[in-house]
This record gives structure tokens, sequence and C-alpha cells, in this order.
């Protein structure tokens, strides 16, 4: 599958995250149980999500993965639990739109890397994997829609 590179300015936002390393089949687990909780901490502080749920990867090995489910949402709320509030400054990022199974990104990635060598780009922060659409919403591994977001300079 050729994946077609595009940029995009991602605005600035407030959002509330879960960060933790875990095994890496524990992965599907961990974002229901975070998504969930972090709605929670969304309503509870009286703010609205804004847009789709993401992930940001920080490391991955073979056995584990340093990652943060993040959704954003409309105001600043305030630290619950393990729940803590994020600001994200609005950056430039190379994006990709994958269509398919979550566990066969990997040549999306690729895709993003080969295109930032070729234009001169660097990362800045971690990439984030927009799930555009959800499990519940669409039964069909082979339908899932989701963006990765490479934040460049």
């Amino acid at each position: 599958m050729a994946y077609e590179i595009l940029t995009a300015n991602l605005p600035a936002s407030e959002a509330v995250g879960i960060r933790t390393t875990i095994p890496i089949d524990e992965l599907p687990n961990f974002f229901n149980l975070a998504f969930l909780e972090l709605s929670e901490v969304i309503r509870a502080g009286g703010a609205i999500p804004v847009g789709p749920p993401f992930v940001r990867y920080y490391s991955v090995t073979q056995r584990t993965a340093d990652v943060e489910a993040v959704m954003t949402c409309d105001k600043l709320v305030p630290v619950s639990g393990r729940v803590k509030p994020l600001h994200l400054n609005p950056t430039q990022a190379a994006v990709v739109r994958h269509v398919g199974r979550y566990d066969k990104m990997k040549p999306a990635y690729d895709a993003i890397t080969q295109w930032m060598s070729n234009n001169g780009k660097q990362p800045i922060e971690a990439p984030r994997e927009v799930y555009v659409t959800t499990i519940a919403e669409v039964p069909d591994p082979s339908e899932w829609v989701t963006l990765v977001e490479q934040p460049i300079a």
C-alpha cells in the first residue's frame, strides 16, 4: 500500500493523558480502560472532549511500549489520580492516513520516516496515532481509520 504524506498545522489544545510503560500484549486493554478513565475525568472537570482520542508512542521494544493515551478537551481540567493535564502546543506535522488493523501500521510509520528524510524534516516529539474510527463504531478491522501524525521541524 502506498501512503500519501500530507502536512498539517496541529492546533494548540488542552488535553488529559495517562502515560505508562507496559507489555505490548497489554496495550489494547490499557487503551480501552485509559480512554474511559480520561473521558470520566474530562466530564468531572466540567470540560467537553474535543476530537478523537490518540496515543503517543515514546518508545517501543519487542516486549514493552512507553505510551500515553490522550484526549483533547475544551478547557484545562484538574489532576486526578494517574490522569495528568496536558497543554499541546501548536505544531506542524507530517500526516498519513492508514486504513486497516492497528498491528499493520509499520509501513505508515516507515513512509513518514522516508518522507522526513527526503524533505529535510526532523521529528520534534513523539508520533501520535489518532483513532478516527473506534472498534465500537466499526467492528471490521479492515475498515479502521487511523491518522499517524508526526510533529516535525
